[in-house]
């Protein structure tokens, strides 16, 4: 979002004007209660506004300019107390300057009138020492309740973000666990383990624990932000050893795994949810079966995570496909990493192509 000097936020003119309000309240009661020069207070507070609006303005824009939300505390105070100083100072200036010209002779005869020996640059000086400090005093205070509202809901949105994350995750959890559950899959997935508990009771065996070990995965991925790339690879390789029991020779599955990748990090349950889309709407739809093919290399500085599949050349629409997955898994990319991360798809050829970039990340 582009950085404007002139705040666009309605919120921010309204407390801003508040507070101006009440400062000049404050300086002409006090004038009043005085009872000296209330048309000068007057129009001094009037001269004060714009100056101390502008100071107030470059205040917060050196604050969203340089970064303030990721300064120390400690020397954020200090900042702010020297530029309160320097910028009441030249408030001071300007309002003596912008005043005193019109009244130094009201003035000048009023302390004649008083018997008061009549000194302009002291009058000038007496003026700026009551405009200055002032001034210094009323930035200071806007600047320290602006970083804490901003603070504040930098806090607010952080725990926004993190609860839309935990939600998201949460879907994503359940939509995959959905999948895995779905009448199609469990039941030819446990008639095949029965099935094979007479033909071949370790493989059996190997399958249930696979099985298992996939619905846990499931499971604890809500508790995860991010796994290992070889953690999900591994989970893909149950599932698939799963598959391939229904499947036979209609699956063949190619993995490609760049070196020096395995302890790269991404979403649980990204891959999984695509591999398992690629079966559901690619591979389980052609007679004859197709080729899978996960691989995952670098980019510079980047993940790329890519899932072909051959896939009926109807839309995807056709075929059940709603793109829900997909799009669960766009959010999911934007919530962890922004525009960092991008989700492509392509279809053509009798090929559906998904490809995922993630800024590359390794396990501590």
């Amino acid at each position: 979002m582009p950085l404007h000097f002139f705040p666009r936020d309605r919120d921010f003119w309204v407390y801003h004007c508040s507070a101006v309000a009440v400062g000049v309240m404050a300086s002409t009661a006090i004038a009043v209660a005085w009872g000296f020069m209330v048309r000068l207070q007057v129009y001094s507070s009037l001269a004060w506004i714009p100056f101390y609006t502008l100071a107030v303005l470059v205040l917060r824009w050196l604050y969203k300019r340089r970064g303030g939300d990721a300064v120390p505390i400690a020397r954020l105070i200090a900042i702010v107390v020297l530029y309160s100083a320097v910028a009441g100072m030249l408030i001071g200036a300007c309002v003596t300057a912008a005043v005193m010209p019109l009244h130094l002779k009201t003035i000048s005869a009023k302390y004649k009138r008083l018997k008061v020996p009549v000194i302009p640059s002291e009058i000038l000086l007496n003026k700026f020492i009551d405009e200055a400090p002032k001034s210094q005093l009323f930035v200071a205070v806007w600047g320290f309740i602006y970083i804490s509202v901003s603070s504040s809901r930098r806090i607010k949105k952080a725990e926004v973000f993190n609860l839309r994350l935990q939600n998201n995750l949460k879907e994503a959890q359940l939509s995959s666990l959905s999948n895995q559950l779905n009448p199609h899959f469990l039941f030819n997935s446990l008639n095949n383990i029965r099935f094979m508990i007479h033909e071949d009771a370790q493989r059996a065996d190997a399958m249930i624990t696979s099985f298992s070990e996939i619905l846990r995965y499931s499971l604890e991925s809500s508790r995860r932000e991010k796994v290992s790339l070889h953690h999900e690879v591994g989970i893909i390789t149950k599932y698939l050893a799963i598959v391939k029991t229904q499947l036979e020779e209609r699956l063949a599955f190619s993995l490609h795994i760049a070196p020096g990748l395995d302890d790269a990090l991404m979403p649980p349950m990204v891959l999984q949810m695509l591999v398992e889309n690629a079966v559901k709407h690619g591979l389980d739809q052609l007679q004859g079966g197709g080729t899978l093919t996960v691989s995952a290399s670098r980019q510079g500085q980047y993940l790329l995570l890519e899932v072909d599949n051959d896939a009926p050349s109807a839309p995807l629409q056709a075929l059940g496909c709603t793109g829900i997955g997909l799009l669960n898994i766009g959010q999911r990319l934007h919530l962890l990493y922004g525009d960092l991360a991008a989700l492509n798809t392509a279809h053509a050829g009798g090929v559906f192509k998904v490809g995922i970039t993630l800024p590359l990340e390794r396990a501590a």
